[in-house]
């Protein structure tokens, strides 16, 4: 039988680097970007500070989506932050994924990422 006690000499599953903060407060999701906020509904509505960002559909379902996985991910990701494991690396892997997207995309947040995987 294989025991299930964690073995320290192995290296973790994935190297994580966090970057700017998010942070999600009453169904909105703030991102913080070189002292600049955004924020971002649940509808995928963007605003730079108080102000709306004028998106089309296809920036606003991005935008959603990301919301969308960032209210599963972030409490996980904040229960998980001392255990690296698979389900915690996969989990960055689509957020990393997801945030790319969105630099594609929305010009404003070009340079918005929240974690790295590393190698």
């Amino acid at each position: 039988m294989k025991s299930k006690v964690e073995d320290k000499s192995n290296p973790p599953l994935c190297q994580l680097q966090w970057h700017n903060p998010v942070s999600l407060q009453d169904d909105n999701l703030t991102l913080e970007l070189g002292g600049e906020t955004f924020k971002i509904t649940s509808t995928g509505q963007l605003y730079f500070g108080i102000h709306p960002v004028k998106l089309n559909p296809q920036q606003t379902t991005v935008l959603a989506e990301y919301h969308r996985l960032m209210q599963d991910d972030l409490p996980f990701v904040l229960s998980h932050s001392q255990l690296i494991d698979d389900e915690l690396c996969t989990r960055v892997a689509a957020r990393q994924a997801k945030e790319g997207e969105i630099q594609s995309l929305i010009p404003a947040l070009r340079r918005w990422q929240s974690v790295s995987l590393g190698e």
